[in-house]
Parts: C-alpha cells; sequence; structure tokens
C-alpha cells in the first residue's frame, strides 16, 4: 500500500503516488551514486538531498 498524497487538494492514486515514490527513489540514487551530477547542482543539490529524503521519510512512514 502506498501512502496518500495530497497536491492542492487532489489526492493520487495509488499508481501515481508509487510514481511519486520511484521518481523521488531514482533521483536521490543519482544524487548519491552520481558525483559529478552531484558536483554540478551545488548547493541545491545538497538542499534537494536533504528535503527529499525527508519526503521519503514521511511516505515511507506513513505507507506502513
Amino acid at each position: 500500500m502506498e501512502a496518500t498524497i495530497t497536491i492542492d487538494g487532489h489526492t493520487l492514486t495509488e499508481g501515481q503516488a508509487m510514481a511519486v515514490r520511484v521518481a523521488i527513489t531514482a533521483f536521490l540514487m543519482d544524487l548519491k551514486n552520481d558525483k559529478q551530477f552531484a558536483d554540478c547542482l551545488g548547493l541545491i543539490g545538497i538542499a534537494y538531498q536533504a528535503r527529499l529524503t525527508e519526503v521519503m521519510h514521511i511516505i515511507l512512514n506513513e505507507a506502513s
């Protein structure tokens, strides 16, 4: 079961929520595993990683 995700009052379907979770996971993996990519993003890459890690904790805790 996926977490319930609501964007601007619209609740995503389970499939849409799964797509969001997978997209965030893939982007976080790129940030972690591709140093050149992360370096190109600079400080915004660090911020993305921090905020998306927080979002993933929320998604995973809500889904359990």
